[in-house]
Parts: structure tokens; C-alpha cells; sequence
């Protein structure tokens, strides 16, 4: 306070000697004014690093900052430096670090120092006027900090003896999962103490630390070591199987995990495993966790690759998932031993050819089927092709049946050379259309079979996957005679088994059904056809009609995409009886306007449904010109199953149907159909 006032005093009688001169008349270029003498200030002993009376180093922390900006960046230099300098120390007592560890520990002296010296005070400062820097003192008190840091190493002593305990109890139930939890959340929490202890150390130097307790990391790191080491696969049965491709892989997979080796094995549960073919392609099971008594299992469904001789599926760890379970991303080094542990399975496969006990008439009307499914395919590509299951009509399901009808459907397509045909893998309760794009499919086959009268009639479709829309339809024939005896006799003890059966069926189901329904015995036929086969979207068409009886005629149309439109009868023709062997034209001249295709692009199927007797097969609504039945709706759904009972409910006699095609291409992007061929069966 006393050199304050002298300064000022000093600066006053200046000021005054100075207002004297002037008026003098002597200006300041005619008598040069006499040199100033420098005033010093001397600055405080904290500034100079030798302590501060009011905060003795041995009960505070001390740091010393300067800014030459403001008092406030003084005040966060002074509370860096003093975290960086206590850093500094705690650094300098941890040189036993080994260099595996290194960046956690400096991670955690970061953080954890940075926690405990929140609690860090601005407690002093000065300027130098003379250069313009400020100084600031930070203190903290060093009781505080280590009542802090003695809290925190106490919870974490406490948390990794929970650890420790954890872990040797799963361990000693071989629950593998959870110890290794355990130890890996250990390993992580242990190198969090020694920072903390050494910042205790060196905030009271006097004090005597408590003994080290035996939860380091290395401890945690060969718990977790010995467990990894003595995790193993090995193979049950489901080796070395020579198997029939028709029929696939007889016998499931099984393997084991288990802990040790040697003599002394441990099952071990709920353990998770990935199967995957290593040599060969198959439709499997990948992903699996083991049971109770550590054993786990696929079965290989489908073979899809016919050209090596021998397959090899091999049975992992499933490293990835573990990780995830037992937060292992923190110690993968630990762990990627997991990566390496592995048992292996072969089986011998054959080239895929028509089993001996089928008929020459049964080869060639599947070889038909195939012909008219990829006939119109565009050429010049390789697109990816997939066979869903097809169903028994009666029962709406997939049977024993429906599989040797696949394997022989997959059988001839597989003959086709610009084609590529995957075998899929199949979810039950999947519809067909996203187990195509699960299978990354550009076209799917699908269909149904029923026994008839005249022979098994079997119907497809091949579905444009990422359009949703019918490319091709097939239907054949295959007289009773021309199965073999062992089919013959599963379908008819599937049609006995699933006579009262009954399933909730889809629209495309209702509609399928309705394509395909035929009276068991009509006593008069009936024609339909268009004025060409091909057409162009914006193209005019013309839909002919002939009848040998005078009847009633509803004449649907159903687009590729499923939707269907009731050309007949319509809003210019309400009433829709027909005469004998009369041609009608739909639309006629006095419609007053002409039909022309809108697409979209596929096959597009007319289905004419005639009764003798005047039968509402539809509630229509004419106001817009033609009723409409739309997909994936309600209403469609209501209408076509409507309209499915209507027609079964008809007397077999009493009703006759006809059915055509066309095919309709995108508006100049036609294409010859019919460039894909199958070889004749052998």
C-alpha cells in the first residue's frame, strides 16, 4: 500500500514540472527534458515460486498460471499447470508400465486427475504492469483431493473383487459366457487403480498406503487367457456322410463345445456358433448356440452346388457375437484366439441326375414345365434364379411331396446354361416374395399340384422379384400311370391327411386358385382369345369370346401385378348372357372407344368363368366402365375369395371356364421369347 502511494505522488509532481515548463514559453524541441528514473515492483513470492504464506504447500496443491490477455485466462493457466504438474509426478511414480497398457493409463490419469481436481480455487493474483502479464494462484487443498481419490480407489477395489468373484463362480460352473464377462470387465476397471494410488502418494507423501490387493489387470488377463486356451469345437456325428442329392444330407450335424483338453472335457452352454460351408454350397443353419450339454447341431436342407465331389462345412466360434456379449471390443487381443478354434464336417455328394424310378413321360412333362417358365426371360443376361416349395392345392401347404417335385424341377432348370440357379434358403411363414429378396433372386418360381382325374396337374409362375409382376405361367399334366408308385402313394396319403385341413389363404392363393379352377366334368366347352399374343404397351387390343351353350359369362383379366379387371360384363354391355356359338368382341364397335394395353410389363392372363344359369359370381360396380378387384387390399381379398366360393358352389356340370395368355413388353423393348431352351430329358 505504501509503494502505491509513493508511485502516485511521484506521478503527480511529474505531472506538475511538467505543466510548469510550458508556461515558461519554453517548448520541448528548445530544452530537453530530464530522464525519468524506472519505478520496480517487486512481484510476490508465489510468483516467483516461493510459496504463498496463506497456503503452505504441505496442506494445499499449488499452481502458478500467466496470461498476457486478462485475469481470466491467467486463472486457466494456473489450474492447468497445476493438474499437468500433478500429472507430471503421478507419471514419474508408474514407470513399471508395461507398453501393452500405456495409452489406458495415460487415458485414465486424464480423466480420473481431471475429477478429482475439480474441486481446484483461483486464490490469489497480480499484474505486472510493466510487461502487461498477469499471474494467478490456483490452490487446492490436499485433504480434499485425497478424501476424493480414497472414495473413488474404494469403489473400484470394491467392483473388482465383484469381479474376481463373479467370474470364479461362473468359471466354476463352466458358465463360460458370464465369466468371461466378468474377467473382461476387470481387465478393463484394474488399470484405473494405479494412477489413482500414485495421486494418493504423492498428495499425502506421509501417509502409508494399504498393501496391494491382487485384482490387477494381469491377474484378470490369464484368467481370461486360461479360459480362452481351453475352449474348444469338436465333431459328434454327421461326419464323412455319402449322401443322395436328391434327398440332401440324411443326418443333422452335431458338434460340442467344451472346456479342457484331453481326458478331462466340460460341456459348455450357451456358447454361440456360426456353420458355414468352407468347400461347396448348401442351403444350412448358419447360426447356433449350444445347449445344456454344450452340444449344438444344424442340418444341411439343400444342396446347392453339384461340382465338387466331397463339401466341407466347418462348425466356429462365433467371434463377433461373443464380443459383443462380453464387451470384448476393449480386450479383442485377448480373445481373437477364439477367431482359430473350429471343427470340420464332410460329406461326399453326387452329380444330380433323374433318379431310376421316373418315367420317361414324368421327365419330359417337368422338362415342358421348365420350357414354359423361362421362356419369357430376356436374353443376354444371367439373371439369378430360386424354386420356393411348391404347395398341394387342396391343403395350401408344403408337403413331403412338394420337395421331391423341387429337387426335380431343380434337376432340369440346373441344365439351362445362361441361367443361374440358387438354391434358397427357405423361412417358414416367409411369403415367397421376401425369401426372394432375402436371397437376392432376379426371378422366383413358385406353384402349386393337385390330383385330378385325369393325372396330377401341376401349375408355376415365375415372379419378376423386384417388380412383383408374373412372367411366365406353366401347366402341365402327368397322367396317374406315369408316377411312380411311391409319389403316387404319398399324395394320396397327403390328400387324406389334409381333407379337413383348413388354412387362411392370401389373395395371390385365392387368385392362383381361381386361374387354375376347372369343372370336373363340363358338358359344353368355351373359347377365349385376344387378336395377337404380343403386345407393346399403348398397343389396341381386341378380347374374343365363344360359347357352345347359351350361358352367363364374367371375363376377368388379370395383370401381372395380380390386379384384376371384369371386362365382361361392364358398364356398355350390364347384362352378361351370352348365345351359342356367337362370337362376342370385347370391346365391340358400339363401345364407341378401343382398349389398348397399359402394362405393366408380363404375362397377363384372361380367365372366362360361364354358367348356365344366371349365377352373381361378383358384386360389380359399373359407374367407372369395368369393376375392378385390387391386390394387397382388403376389399380384393373379400372379392376373390367371394368369388372362389361362387364358382366352386357351382354344379360341375352346370359351368365350363377358358383360359389365354399374352405377353406384354415395356413400349419399345421388345424381345424374342423363347431364346432359352432346356435339353430334352435323358
Amino acid at each position: 500500500m505504501h509503494s502505491r502511494t509513493c508511485f502516485f505522488l511521484l506521478i503527480t509532481i511529474l505531472f506538475l514540472f511538467s505543466g510548469s515548463a510550458c508556461k515558461t514559453g519554453l517548448s520541448p524541441l528548445q530544452e530537453q527534458e530530464p530522464p525519468r528514473s524506472k519505478v520496480v515492483i517487486k512481484p510476490p513470492d508465489w510468483v516467483l515460486g516461493k510459496g504463498h504464506p496463506n497456503f503452505p504447500q504441505q496442506q494445499y496443491l499449488v499452481g502458478i498460471g500467466f496470461s498476457d490477455m486478462n485475469s481470466v485466462s491467467a486463472n486457466e493457466s494456473a489450474r492447468s499447470n497445476l493438474a499437468k504438474n500433478f500429472k507430471v509426478k503421478i507419471r514419474s511414480t508408474m514407470v513399471d508400465i508395461s507398453t501393452t497398457k500405456k495409452t489406458h493409463i495415460e487415458s485414465v490419469i486424464e480423466t480420473e486427475v481431471d475429477t478429482v481436481l475439480e474441486g481446484v480455487e483461483i486464490k490469489d493474483g497480480w499484474l505486472d504492469q510493466s510487461k502487461g502479464v498477469y499471474y494467478a494462484l490456483a490452490v487446492m487443498e490436499r485433504s480434499l483431493a485425497a478424501a476424493s481419490i480414497k472414495d473413488k480407489i474404494s469403489k473400484i477395489e470394491s467392483a473388482l473383487k465383484r469381479n474376481l468373484n463373479e467370474g470364479a463362480e461362473a468359471a466354476k460352473k463352466a458358465d463360460v459366457m458370464n465369466a468371461l464377462s466378468s474377467y473382461l470387465s476387470g481387465y478393463q476397471r484394474a488399470p484405473t487403480l494405479p494412477p489413482l494410488k500414485s495421486a494418493l502418494h504423492i498428495i499425502t507423501p506421509s501417509e502409508k498406503n494399504p498393501e496391494p490387493q491382487n485384482m490387477s489387470a494381469g491377474e484378470f488377463e490369464s484368467m481370461v487367457k486360461r479360459i480362452v486356451q481351453n475352449l474348444n469345437l469338436a465333431t459328434v456325428s454327421g461326419d464323412r456322410q455319402i449322401v443322395k442329392t436328391q434327398k440332401g444330407v440324411a443326418e443333422p450335424l452335431v458338434a460340442k463345445v467344451f472346456l479342457g483338453t484331453g481326458e478331462k472335457e466340460t460341456p459348455v452352454s450357451n456358447v454361440p456358433v456360426i456353420f458355414n460351408y468352407e468347400t461347396g454350397e448348401g442351403e444350412l443353419e448358419k447360426e447356433k448356440t449350444s445347449g445344456p450339454d454344450g452340444t449344438v447341431q444344424t442340418t444341411v436342407h439343400k444342396i446347392a452346388s453339384y461340382k465338387e465331389a466331397n463339401h466341407m462345412i466347418a462348425v466356429k466360434l462365433d467371434y463377433i457375437s461373443i464380443l459383443s456379449k462380453v464387451n470384448g471390443d476393449f480386450a479383442e487381443k485377448l480373445l481373437s484366439p477364439l477367431k482359430t478354434k473350429r471343427a470340420t464336417f464332410n460329406y461326399a455328394v453326387q452329380t444330380p441326375k433323374w433318379s431310376s424310378n421316373k418315367s420317361q413321360a414324368w421327365r419330359e412333362s417337368i422338362t415342358d414345365l421348365g420350357n414354359q417358365i423361362i421362356s419369357n426371360i430376356p436374353p443376354g443376361k444371367e439373371p439369378v434364379l430360386g424354386v420356393v416349395p411348391f404347395k398341394d392345392l387342396r391343403s395350401n401347404r408344403v408337403t413331403p411331396f412338394s420337395r421331391i417335385l423341387n429337387e426335380d424341377i431343380i434337376t432340369i432348370l440346373a441344365r439351362v446354361e445362361d441361367l443361374k440357379l440358387k438354391e434358397i434358403k427357405i423361412e417358414e411363414g416367409k411369403p415367397p416374395e421376401e425369401i426372394a429378396e432375402a436371397n437376392s433372386l432376379d426371378y422366383y418360381m413358385t406353384g402349386s399340384y393337385r390330383m385330378e382325374q385325369t393325372g396330377l396337374e401341376i401349375r408355376s409362375r415365375l415372379i419378376d422379384t423386384q417388380t412383383k409382376n408374373i412372367q411366365s405361367s406353366a401347366n402341365i399334366v402327368i397322367k396317374r400311370k406315369e408316377l411312380n408308385p411311391d409319389d403316387l402313394a404319398l399324395i394320396d396319403t397327403m390328400s387324406e391327411e389334409f381333407k379337413s385341413t383348413q388354412n387362411k389363404k392370401s389373395y395371390q392363393e385365392h387368385l392362383e386358385k381361381l386361374v387354375a379352377a376347372k369343372p370336373l366334368d363340363s358338358s359344353f366347352d368355351v373359347r377365349v382369345w385376344t387378336d395377337k399374343k404380343e403386345y407393346e404397351v399403348k398397343e389396341k387390343i381386341i378380347f374374343y369370346i365363344k360359347s357352345q351353350k347359351n350361358s352367363y359369362l364374367t371375363m376377368l383379366d388379370v395383370n401381372p401385378n395380380g390386379n384384376i379387371t371384369v371386362i365382361f360384363p361392364n358398364k356398355f354391355h350390364r347384362d352378361n348372357f351370352i348365345e351359342s356359338g356367337v362370337t362376342y368382341q370385347v370391346p365391340s364397335p358400339d363401345y364407341g372407344f378401343e382398349f389398348k394395353v397399359t402394362g405393366p410389363a408380363g404375362l397377363e392372363r384372361i380367365k372366362a368363368i360361364v354358367t348356365l344359369n344366371k349365377v352373381s359370381l361378383l358384386k360389380l360396380d359399373l359407374e367407372n366402365g369395368f369393376h375392378s378387384v385390387k391386390k394387397e387390399t382388403t376389399r380384393g381379398t373379400r372379392a376373390i375369395q367371394a368369388l372362389s366360393k361362387q364358382v366352386d358352389s357351382v354344379g360341375s356340370t352346370a359351368w365350363s371356364e377358358a383360359y389365354s395368355e399374352i405377353f406384354i413388353f415395356n413400349e419399345g423393348k421388345k424381345y424374342t421369347r423363347g431364346s432359352r431352351k432346356i435339353t430334352s430329358a435323358e
